[in-house]
């Protein structure tokens, strides 16, 4: 009976497997009948990582202590079960990888994996952080507001969106990495519209028009235009949120074995 493994770098362990092979892997597969281990390395393995996998293969077979295990270690030596095995499963995950495997590094995976939620997270914590305005003191049809309370709601705000601007640029990053072309699209639409608020929310308090009585410490501010800018805010994430929500969905729908 055949077993496959493939180590996992992150946790330092070897994982079973049955159906993917990524050029990018290190592989075990174990004949117990012959009781012996063939190491295998992906054309785009890095040799460091297969020299962690082999000190940590004791790992692996300690889960058979009643096999006298041997190890197979050049692909010369590979049998024809095992090669055939391999250019199976080889084959398999390339003609997946046309239709839809575009990662094929568990650290890009990983890491897109947790930055695309941060985009997605944060844009809704930018905008319930401006949203806040609703709380101000309402005086007949406008909301009233201390100065340095509003140049918080504003420096806040700019914060928030800053730090998205970040992660949208990490994204694009890994999209050039694994030439994912979705990724590069929705991540830069994001960070030139990010680009554009930080912009926008840099008028300060120019952003709106104070109505009659406000003074240096105190502004007074139309309720319609708190409504409009919000509107527009809105507007703006909806442009860039949507796109990557879906690609959020889609990408743990295809990868999801891959992260957990």
């Amino acid at each position: 009976m055949l077993k496959i493994f493939i180590f996992d770098p992150f946790k330092s362990h070897w994982i079973e497997e049955e159906n993917r092979l990524l050029s990018y892997d290190i592989c075990a597969i174990l004949d117990e009948e012959k009781e012996i281990i063939y190491l295998w390395a992906g054309s785009k393995s890095k040799k460091k990582i297969f020299r962690k996998g082999y000190k940590q293969i004791k790992e692996l077979t300690s889960k058979f202590p009643k096999l006298n295990i041997q190890f197979v270690l050049s692909k010369k030596n590979f049998s024809i079960e095992i090669q055939k095995l391999i250019d199976d499963l080889s084959q398999s995950m390339k003609l997946r990888n046309k239709k839809s495997l575009k990662f094929s590094r568990f650290s890009t995976i990983r890491i897109y994996s947790i930055s695309i939620i941060i985009t997605i997270i944060l844009p809704i914590i930018f905008f319930l952080n401006l949203s806040t305005s609703f709380f101000w003191t309402k005086v007949n049809s406008s909301y009233q507001v201390n100065s340095l309370n509003y140049a918080n709601w504003i420096n806040s705000s700019k914060i928030l969106n800053l730090i998205i601007l970040i992660f949208f640029f990490i994204n694009i990053l890994i999209g050039i990495i694994e030439y994912e072309h979705q990724v590069i699209i929705f991540s830069l639409n994001g960070l030139i519209i990010s680009i554009g608020l930080v912009l926008y929310l840099n008028q300060g308090t120019y952003l709106f028009l104070f109505q009659e009585g406000w003074t240096l410490t105190n502004y007074i501010i139309l309720q319609k235009d708190i409504f409009i800018f919000l509107v527009l805010i809105l507007s703006a994430i909806l442009i860039f949120e949507i796109p990557n929500i879906y690609k959020l969905i889609s990408f743990f729908k295809t990868y999801r074995k891959f992260i957990f």
